[in-house]
């Protein structure tokens, strides 16, 4: 069973060392990297045509496969959309579990760079529709930015824990445990931890991979 897997959000800094052996504890038979290899080499992709179509470089892609770097969840995407297959199946592929079971330790944690004290936990990386869930984490005095922020679909969210004050449409709401927002995703929004404990709540939107 695959430990939970963490990826950032926006592009971090790899090594293009191809001489650095694969990582410590992987296998032929688990890992992304592995996988990424097999839907490659099953497709008749060389690396260099896989660089060409991603526009990452070969000894890059060569890291990722062996797993040397682990991608960020935006370059994974970018690989996954080239090789024509999706996140989804990657997931379902890694842990041979139906679709429709997601165990704690299979959550896929993310990091959003910009947004230190946040963190999110994909709850349903397997299921490739178009709703996502994921538990975030909010830290004392962390936010979504000084910035509200707009895109399309609609978004709910649970406070479990802590408090919240969520600016939607300009309007100031404050959360506190059990309590629910819901909106359209294209009104601008953000939130802000004003307590000295963390937040923690469970969020819903469509569609996935904001």
């Amino acid at each position: 069973m695959m430990d939970a897997v963490t990826y950032l959000l926006e592009e971090g800094s790899v090594s293009t060392e191809e001489s650095v052996p694969a990582a410590p504890g992987t296998s032929e038979n688990n890992g992304i990297g592995q996988h990424l290899r097999r839907e490659r080499l099953a497709r008749g992709l060389t690396l260099e045509k896989l660089a060409e179509k991603t526009g990452l470089s070969r000894s890059y892609l060569s890291n990722v496969e062996r797993e040397v770097n682990s991608p960020t969840i935006n370059t994974l995407r970018t690989i996954v959309d080239a090789l024509g297959t999706t996140l989804s199946r990657l997931f379902r592929e890694l842990d041979r579990e139906p679709s429709v079971l997601t165990r704690p330790d299979q959550r896929v944690e993310l990091t959003r760079a910009g947004v230190p004290g946040v963190t999110y936990a994909l709850l349903n990386p397997k299921h490739g529709g178009q709703l996502e869930m994921m538990l975030l984490e909010v830290a004392p005095g962390a936010s979504s930015g000084d910035n509200p922020h707009t895109h399309g679909g609609e978004e709910v969210g649970l406070l479990l824990s802590g408090e919240l004050d969520y600016w939607i449409a300009g309007v100031q709401y404050h959360l506190t445990p059990g309590d629910c927002v819901s909106f359209n995703s294209s009104v601008p929004h953000r939130y802000s931890n004003p307590g000295d404990i963390p937040a923690v709540w469970v969020w819903s939107e469509t569609p996935p991979g904001r």
